[in-house]
């Protein structure tokens, strides 16, 4: 049986299988969560060898975008951050993990998040540390500039425009998936603070 290009012969995951598999994954079973029909959010503590310190994770996935968002919620990595460019990181104030090249099809929907972006983040996380180390990133991938992905969007909107009809403003929904991811991340973060101590 052959599929047409692009096409899987492997269903997508649904949203609780997904959260299920971060749930039950002996790399992120430490943590807890909170699961809702359109998103669920999953943190967890990582170290990524005997050696290293642990790390606080949270992993957020709204039903309206591709793939999850993974970040660091920890004290020592957000000082870093204002010292140095921590490489690989799609926002460096929030330390969002950059895990994986979306145009290289590294992975989809039908890929549990317990053999992806559980372990691609603590590959992340002992790549880091090799870099505080040597000041260079030895894990290899990667991650498009700014300035590329800028001129990129402008040719995808230019294109776009010519054949959009004109429509009143308003939000679209991944528009408001990024606000309840944002509003999320700055909830579970006061809580690390606060929880740390770091008022």
């Amino acid at each position: 049986m052959s599929f047409a290009k692009g096409v899987s012969k492997f269903k997508t995951l649904t949203f609780e299988q997904q959260y299920n598999s971060i749930k039950n994954c002996p790399l992120s079973s430490n943590g807890k969560g909170s699961f809702t029909r359109d998103c669920f959010y999953w943190e967890f503590t990582a170290q990524p060898t005997p050696l290293s310190k642990t790390y606080l994770v949270l992993l957020i996935f709204h039903i309206d975008k591709y793939s999850p968002d993974v970040f660091i919620l920890d004290q020592d990595v957000w000082d870093i951050s204002k010292k140095k460019s921590i490489p690989h990181l799609y926002d460096s104030k929030k330390i969002k993990l950059c895990l994986y090249y979306p145009a290289y099809n590294d992975w989809d929907q039908t890929m549990p998040l317990n053999t992806t972006f559980v372990p691609w983040t603590y590959l992340w996380l002992y790549y880091y540390e090799e870099w505080l180390f040597s000041c260079e990133w030895k894990g290899g991938g990667e991650h498009p500039s700014n300035k590329d992905s800028d001129v990129k969007d402008k040719k995808q909107m230019s294109i776009f425009n010519k054949f959009r009809k004109p429509k009143a403003k308003k939000t679209n929904k991944e528009d408001k998936a990024k606000q309840i991811i944002h509003s999320i991340y700055e909830q579970r973060r006061k809580a690390y603070i606060e929880r740390e101590g770091l008022l």
